[in-house]
């Protein structure tokens, strides 16, 4: 999980690098500009959820911003901290727990408009399914390895589009915002960083997120086979071709409209 800090944002005795957690794949990031970029593309006095604050250097930007925080973190060294500070600080709240396990409550209970994070690389993909499903008024700012950002923002026919690469786009644009090198946290981790900023695009989706998520897992299944051989027995040629679809294409090649098109005939 790539957290943040900035050395005057957390009143902490020991060094960043000496609180980092190899275990949890900690870095905190250090670059201030990088840090007013993201906090910024969120609006002062926004509702919004932070997924891993870790020490802060987001979280208190966000709080200087008047933004009314949720903050969700699993370390129990940051979310006593974060719980001390929200005693005396009623724009912050704290849960405590596995983001995957806490965070469909935490969007009803809270309701937010936005939502930040800096995502562990080992959840970055169910976690971003979960996210992808939350239709919200704002968006998302969240930062990923480059490889998997490069994978969310990615377009039909490249090589790295996949099942991501369509979910977001049921409710969102998707845009990289900025890439980190490793020098921009402490301790460096070995691979670069970037940031990806979702907005809602602001169209009614023809389907259900649920269905066009049980589609994309299905036709993703084997990325080297055709989409007509991914649906056999449930679609043929013919209705492929009837919904405007080559069945001799593969799953990386159909963009969202189609995917959403194929969750359709899938229903009826």
């Amino acid at each position: 999980m790539f957290y943040v800090n900035i050395g005057y944002a957390c009143p902490m005795t020991e060094s960043t690098s000496q609180h980092a957690k190899k275990s949890l794949g900690q870095h905190f990031l250090r670059d201030h500009n990088a840090i007013a970029r993201i906090a910024s593309a969120i609006p002062e006095g926004a509702i919004a959820i932070e997924i891993g604050p870790g020490p802060g250097a987001i979280t208190e930007s966000l709080l200087a911003r008047a933004i009314k925080l949720t903050v969700i973190e699993m370390d129990d060294r940051f979310a006593s901290h974060w719980q001390d500070v929200a005693k005396n600080n009623s724009e912050l709240s704290v849960i405590h727990g596995d983001v995957m396990k806490e965070l469909e409550g935490a969007v009803a209970s809270v309701q937010p408009e936005w939502i930040a994070g800096n995502l562990p690389y080992n959840l970055s993909g169910p976690l971003t399914a979960k996210l992808a499903g939350f239709n919200l008024s704002g968006g998302m700012v969240l930062m990923y390895q480059r490889e998997v950002a490069e994978r969310i923002a990615s377009e039909p026919g490249s090589k790295v589009y996949g099942g991501l690469s369509v979910l977001v786009r049921h409710y969102y644009d998707v845009k990289r915002l900025l890439t980190l090198p490793p020098g921009a946290f402490v301790p460096p981790p070995k691979v670069h960083s970037a940031v990806i900023l979702m907005t809602p695009h602001g169209k009614t989706p023809a389907c259900s997120y649920e269905q066009l998520q049980k589609t994309v897992r299905q036709g993703f299944a084997h990325r080297r086979k055709t989409i007509n051989n991914n649906f056999r027995g449930e679609l043929g040629a013919e209705e492929f071709e009837a919904i405007g679809i080559d069945p001799r294409k593969r799953p990386e090649q159909l963009d969202y409209d189609a995917w959403v098109r194929i969750a359709l005939a899938l229903k009826n």
